[in-house]
């Protein structure tokens, strides 16, 4: 008789599941890195793992995130905070490591002036994106 009420109990369960997972819409990953937009730090720029780091923990991954003051600007006062991790070739912490490889340089510098160009940081899928800390 428990066995009977369990089982039903868990198809219910399930059943109910299912019917809310139905109003979660289509799973999208728009840049192709196997991540979901509404789990991408970058939506628009492939970036899975490793090279997805959020070094600031705001929600954007470091490669589309040259606000490295969080102001949600990418200007020349994040220029300023690069040009220091660049010439020591260690990020301070801020994010200037843009593809998440360990040290800072021309690679990263690059990144920087495509974000520089879009003038703010992301997009990016996560709900806490530009708060920081930002964690799922």
């Amino acid at each position: 008789m428990k066995t009977g009420l369990m089982a039903a109990g868990i198809a219910l369960l399930c059943a109910m599941g299912l019917a809310f997972a139905s109003f979660a819409g289509p799973s999208v990953d728009t840049d192709g890195d196997t991540v979901f937009d509404v789990l991408d730090n970058c939506s628009l720029l492939a970036n899975k793992a490793p090279a997805d780091c959020d070094t600031d923990n705001d929600g954007y991954g470091n490669a589309c995130d040259g606000d490295f003051d969080n102001n949600e600007a990418t200007n020349a006062t994040d220029f300023g905070k690069f040009v220091p991790d660049f010439k020591k070739t260690i990020d301070s912490g801020v994010g200037t490591d843009m593809d998440c490889n360990g040290t800072v340089n021309a690679l990263d510098f690059g990144k920087f002036v495509t974000n520089f160009k879009s003038a703010k940081p992301g997009p990016s899928g996560l709900h806490c994106a530009g708060t920081v800390p930002c964690d799922l």
